[in-house]
């Protein structure tokens, strides 16, 4: 999808599937992605879209109504040109009534009554709704879906939105997306992802209706809630760019507060990778304060009145006030606190969020701070060897988008084996000695007249953001003319639960009731090979999600959501075993 093209809302695009004549819908479902051939161009008042014969005109913004849509065809607007067009746009949810232009500041009180929230009764029929038009999608299988099913999950979500449901809104439109792109064959199309967002949805709507009074997270806000915060200084950390698949980018600045907490300040728009270099130099808002994310990142502020969201995002009030204090140094004592901290205590802290739901984890609670010496490459990572331990770290790569210098970067420092770095990077969960690096700094404490070392523009204060900063070699004094090479293989962490795994993924694109496989040899085996490996539990999931039935229903469903938590739970687990053990 193309984020500069018009939206539209769920119940306008349910409600026009719904009035067009079934030989179109028909038309729709064999060529679902038609309307990407066509000529797409935007106007000052409108878009233009020229069919190869017609023209349909939409408006900018969010498409709310029929009357804004029209087609040069007799049969317009309930004609295939129309709908062609609207199931390629992203579907969005506008502002609930009554919304607010300022941001919602809450007072601690306020915060703590909302950590239980008792669902009304018009939520409990919304998320009923909700489960039971995605049962139907997982009875028909995503890749059989056609648009009548997806009318009603469109028409759920309206109604979850309408009731205040705002994660199962926001999950559902994840879904509606992802099969859109299942559907059309899409190059970003990722089936494992797609049934692991199901899954989400179905656990959530299991809390919404299943329990009396659930956690606020499970239930979501329209507008982040921002509540009233005391870091008084905040330490500029680093800035990431932030390129999303679904057309989205900009930066986003991490910050050590005071009181400990993990910060951030982020401007993201619609636009590509060049919008995401603007907003590094551009400005981004901190109360009445504007910085570009350059500046926020390589200093120090004081602050009183701020606030924040629950995952640490600050607001833009007006009634804050902050100042520039000074640049930030990764040697303040505050940060090289983190630094010190153990690996296996940075680890146990991100694997005891992990079982969170997004909404629920604080910021920065996957950033891992370690020192270490620069080895070499081994193919596309870069390999650190971390102080006082003697497991080696793998740098590698998150976000591949062109125009970013993260690969390049790498690249460079492989040029200075046994250069001290301080590194910033994300921790992999299901691969925790993989490390995504974000920034790095030279450790001082490191430097040597013959020892490599790395001196960067004093703009860039003592870091580098390498997905904005490009390393150049004359930075890199004492350094080799070639890469440094290592021949260092690591075996993948085997994955032992594949076949749950995969027949999992499979029942979510053919249906629940497509399974033909249970009285087959190959599923006798891989129930056996998981009950001997130790995994009974597994096995017995397997072949729950194998067994033929005459049709599917509510307690496939469950089964459904219990694969997905457990291969969750197992994975990661299995992982945090993994990193305790000496390579």
């Amino acid at each position: 999808m193309n984020a500069s093209r018009p939206t539209v809302a769920p119940e306008l695009i349910a409600a026009m599937i719904e009035s067009t004549p079934d030989r179109v819908r028909r038309r729709l479902d064999r060529t679902p992605d038609v309307a990407e051939g066509w000529s797409w161009g935007p106007g000052e008042s409108s878009w233009a879209v020229e069919t190869g014969g017609e023209t349909v005109t939409l408006p900018h913004g969010l498409i709310t109504t029929v009357e804004q849509i029209t087609c040069t065809c007799l049969l317009s607007p309930r004609c295939f040109h129309v709908l062609a067009c609207l199931t390629r746009l992203e579907v969005a949810l506008g502002e609930p009534d009554g919304a607010e232009e300022t941001e919602q500041i809450a007072t601690a009180a306020e915060d703590a009554s909302e950590d239980l929230i008792e669902p009304t009764e018009g939520q409990r029929r919304a998320a009923n709704e909700l489960v039971a038009s995605a049962t139907r999608l997982l009875r028909v299988g995503i890749a059989n879906s056609g648009i009548v099913l997806r009318s009603d999950l469109l028409r759920a979500i309206h109604q979850c939105r309408a009731e205040g449901l705002h994660r199962l809104a926001a999950l559902g439109l994840r879904v509606i997306a992802a099969i859109g792109e299942i559907r059309s064959r899409a190059a970003a199309a990722d089936p494992e992802q797609l049934a692991e967002d199901v899954a989400d949805l179905l656990e959530t709507s299991h809390h919404v209706l299943g329990e009396r009074s659930v956690a606020g997270f499970w239930i979501g806000t329209a507008r982040r809630k921002q509540m009233p915060v005391r870091p008084r200084r905040l330490l500029g950390l680093f800035a990431e760019p932030v390129v999303t698949r679904s057309g989205y980018s900009g930066a986003a600045v991490y910050f050590l507060g005071g009181d400990g907490r993990i910060y951030t300040a982020s401007d993201v728009r619609p636009g590509d990778v060049q919008r995401a270099r603007d907003a590094y130099l551009g400005g981004i808002e901190i109360g009445p304060m504007v910085q570009s994310a350059k500046q926020l990142a390589r200093k120090s502020y004081l602050g009183t009145d701020l606030t924040a969201s629950a995952d640490g995002r600050l607001g833009r009030g007006k009634g804050a006030q902050i100042v520039e204090q000074a640049p930030s140094n990764w040697q303040d004592e505050v940060i090289a606190e983190r630094f010190g901290r153990p690996l296996e205590a940075q680890w146990d802290a991100a694997y005891a969020q992990a079982s969170l739901p997004a909404d629920a984890r604080e910021a920065g609670w996957n950033l891992l701070f370690l020192e270490g010496t620069v080895l070499g490459a081994a193919g596309p990572a870069l390999l650190l060897q971390p102080a006082g331990d003697p497991r080696m770290i793998r740098l590698a790569i998150e976000n591949e988008s062109e125009g970013l210098h993260f690969r390049e970067n790498l690249r460079m420092l492989s040029h200075a084996p046994g250069l001290r770095l301080k590194v910033i990077g994300r921790v992999n969960l299901l691969e925790p000695r993989m490390v995504a690096p974000l920034a790095v700094a030279e450790a001082e404490a490191a430097r040597t007249d013959d020892g490599p070392r790395l001196e960067i523009p004093e703009s860039w204060g003592d870091r580098v953001c390498l997905g904005f900063d490009e390393i150049q070699y004359r930075f890199l004094r004492n350094a080799r003319g070639t890469a440094m090479l290592v021949n260092a293989q690591v075996m993948p962490l085997e994955d032992p639960l594949g076949p749950l795994r995969r027949r999992w993924i499979a029942t979510s694109l053919s249906g629940l009731a497509s399974r033909r496989h249970a009285a087959s040899s190959l599923l006798v085996a891989e129930v056996a090979t998981l009950n001997r490996s130790g995994f009974s539990t597994g096995a017995a999931l397997l072949d729950a999600l194998s067994r033929q039935r005459s049709s599917a229903d509510a307690t496939d469903t469950d089964t459904f959501l219990a694969v997905a938590i457990y291969l969750r739970i197992t994975a990661i687990e299995r992982a945090r075993f993994a990193s305790t053990l000496e390579s």
